[in-house]
């Protein structure tokens, strides 16, 4: 079984010197491809840095996630069109809107995500968009904004009512290992109205982990290790009725045509 990780942070600091061997386990879990999400200025270049060593393993994604924007410079926005710019294989996010954060500026947020769109009509990129407590907000502002290309709802968790409604706009959905926990049936039902075209996976590592029991051998103390997606594989092919393999072909291939990778 093979498949495609479409959201991590494997810049980020906890993985330490374990990176180099995280990835080797990554590939032995049947992970073929992986898409790396910054977070905001200071971690753009380490992203495109894991790219540029394994570009065929590593794709990277480069954004302002709504948890860093009171950080940003005021060049912050010249700064990511260049570098999207100068990597075509990037695509744009992290991403998006969130009202669990203390004191969240709903104003700000959407101006930094206007930006954003902006540039996803100009490269014709996919976006990778995170939500939490804003998807009100959130589908409005896609509702009244020009046409995008299609987006990727990171570890979805919005409510299933909504989800007509953000497909008709462009959205894809991934499961992330954090919804396999037994209070979160809700949110993973919400997969069974989702056509399969439309569904991805993602570890979301090092954090958002499935239940210890989920997880493979690999983990560790610390970070929460990205080979234990086939977790999410298993769950959504029990869902849907196809064996494993079935179930990362398919979900593989919905990966791999959003973001314009390599078919296997």
């Amino acid at each position: 079984m093979t498949v495609i990780d479409a959201h991590n942070h494997l810049q980020d600091a906890r993985f330490g010197g374990d990176l180099p061997l995280v990835m080797a386990e990554m590939k032995a879990a049947g992970i073929r491809h992986a898409i790396v999400n910054g977070t905001s200025e200071a971690d753009w270049a380490q992203v495109l840095a894991l790219h540029r060593a394994d570009p065929a393993f590593l794709s990277p994604a480069l954004g302002l996630h709504p948890w860093r924007i009171a950080s940003r410079s005021t060049d912050w926005a010249n700064l990511l069109r260049e570098l999207l710019e100068s990597a075509p294989a990037s695509s744009i996010g992290e991403c998006g809107l969130d009202l669990w954060m203390p004191d969240a500026d709903l104003t700000q947020q959407r101006e930094v995500l206007a930006v954003h769109f902006d540039l996803s009509r100009e490269f014709d990129k996919p976006l990778t968009l995170h939500c939490l407590k804003a998807w009100n907000p959130l589908l409005q502002t896609l509702k009244h904004s020009p046409p995008l290309p299609p987006f990727l709802l990171h570890s979805f968790g919005g409510p299933a009512d909504m989800i007509p409604s953000l497909m008709k706009l462009g959205a894809h959905f991934s499961l992330s290992g954090h919804f396999l926990h037994p209070r979160k049936v809700r949110a993973l039902d919400a997969f069974r109205r989702i056509p399969p075209d439309r569904i991805h996976v993602e570890s979301d590592a090092p954090d958002m982990a499935p239940p210890f029991e989920l997880q493979g051998h690999y983990h560790r103390e610390g970070y929460h290790h990205p080979a234990d997606i086939p977790s999410c594989i298993e769950a959504l092919a029990r869902m849907h009725q196809l064996s494993p393999e079935e179930c990362a072909l398919a979900i593989s291939e919905n990966t791999a045509r959003l973001f314009s990778l390599p078919m296997e």
